[in-house]
């Protein structure tokens, strides 16, 4: 009730402030909300401001769901041999059991070479794929990734349309050592594959992998990365994984945000995008019905007058609906109002706003603590990790919404094993185990 006459005596309306989607017929797919942390700001001198717009998925039937495009591109290199081949096999066959007769599977395996196993093909004959993967994935030799996942990028767009779920899972546990193997080159291939809508996940297994390069991939590309220590659990990641592509709703998610005149654009925190004087773009390849993905954006509001009401920003939102095959937008007008009343401005902060800001302020300062561990600074890239875990907690005591607490005890969490993983394990593993925490917590995601 207070929150409500709040408003009322700024001559506010609440939705205007929270800035909900129109819904123009029924439920739509995908639900958008624009907020800042702080809607209702002091007059004269603005501060720094948090503007979220974040996208959820609506649940689907699963039964309904769309046809999925996959390319699984599998190391098979010497290094690879044993359990690991194995598991990758399995997790292969797995695979293939869980597509349906809608769905488009190619496998292709690399070593010194790449070569194209199963060509992009109906999942209709099972048995005749999986004999395929037994006869031909078997380890031994080098490790041409940049060739594996050229042909794998090409399997999926020899079968792209835009009513599919197009998707490349890249599994290695080795450096590549054939053709060409830098971050920067493997990044440019996930940078072509992102301008044709196919998202690709990097899964690293054991510790010899180039962590950066594979997480690099899978940033590039809006794909995920999951540090795969027990190639044993391979198969549960791919179970994980089939999750998220199973619930795909729409893909090619431009989100651009239109400053208003005197809107001063700081930084974006987490997931990047482009600023170009007061327009800020996001991209984002898939988005699925089990999560919220987000955009958070740093400013400076204009200055304003006792009792004003100004547009801040105009957000846009275009995606290709997958459930009804077409292109679909949202638009929507973000507002900020001035008092000379402290109260009033401490009353309406968006306390779930805030504790995201402070998670990615947190991340980017967990950077630092990385730079300290490559320099061989391990106590004190420990002791800084632990730091900004206190710093979580600390602001965690001022919360009060149980959703903030959730996602702030979410992160300190992660922050404890990256500060286990400097302190107890092995360079190799602990790099890994860091990257992948990272890799989470800038990908601006809230798992449902």
């Amino acid at each position: 009730m207070k929150f409500i006459k709040i408003f009322a005596m700024l001559g506010l309306s609440i939705c205007s402030l929270l800035s909900y989607a129109e819904q123009n017929s029924g439920v739509k797919q995908i639900q958008v909300r624009s907020e800042l942390s702080s809607p209702v700001i002091m007059e004269g001198h603005p501060e720094k401001n948090y503007l979220k717009v974040s996208l959820s998925g609506q649940k689907i039937d699963t039964n309904k769901r769309v046809p999925i495009n996959l390319a699984i591109v599998i190391d098979k290199s010497g290094s690879m041999g044993g359990e690991r081949i194995e598991k990758a096999r399995e997790a292969a066959i797995f695979a293939v059991n869980l597509l349906n007769e809608e769905d488009t599977l190619s496998i292709v395996a690399y070593d010194n070479e790449a070569k194209v196993i199963v060509p992009a093909t109906k999942v209709k004959n099972k048995q005749k794929i999986i004999q395929l993967i037994n006869k031909n994935v078997f380890a031994g030799g080098g490790t041409a990734l940049f060739a594996g996942l050229s042909k794998g990028i090409k399997q999926v767009e020899n079968q792209l349309t835009k009513d599919k779920v197009n998707r490349i899972i890249l599994l290695s546990d080795g450096q590549a050592n054939v053709g060409p193997s830098s971050v920067n080159e493997l990044s440019e291939l996930a940078i072509i594959a992102a301008k044709k809508n196919i998202a690709i996940t990097t899964m690293g297994i054991g510790s010899d992998y180039n962590e950066l390069l594979m997480s690099s991939i899978a940033s590039y590309s809006d794909g995920n990365h999951v540090f795969v220590n027990n190639s044993a659990d391979l198969e549960n990641v791919f179970v994980h994984e089939f999750t998220d592509v199973m619930s795909t709703i729409a893909q090619d998610v431009v989100i651009t945000i239109q400053l208003k005149d005197g809107v001063k654009p700081v930084r974006l925190l987490g997931r990047d995008g482009v600023i170009k004087e007061n327009q800020v773009t996001v991209k984002m390849n898939q988005l699925f019905s089990n999560q919220e993905k987000y955009v958070l954006l740093e400013v400076i509001p204009d200055e304003g007058k006792v009792g004003q009401n100004k547009t801040l920003a105009q957000v846009d939102l275009k995606y290709d609906n997958l459930l009804v095959n077409k292109i679909e937008h949202q638009t929507q007008s973000v507002n900020i109002a001035y008092t000379n009343n402290q109260k009033l401005v401490e009353d309406s902060i968006i306390q779930d706003v805030l504790a995201e800001s402070e998670i990615q302020k947190v991340t980017i300062a967990n950077e630092k603590a990385l730079e300290l561990y490559d320099q061989g600074m391990q106590e004190q890239a420990e002791m800084m990790l632990i730091e900004n875990s206190s710093r979580l907690a600390s602001f965690s005591d001022i919360i009060v919404s149980p959703s903030s607490k959730a996602r702030l005890n979410g992160q300190i969490e992660k922050n404890n094993i990256m500060a286990d993983a400097v302190k107890n394990q092995n360079r190799n593993v602990s790099r890994k185990i860091i990257t992948q925490q990272q890799f989470e917590s800038k990908s601006n995601v809230i798992k449902k």
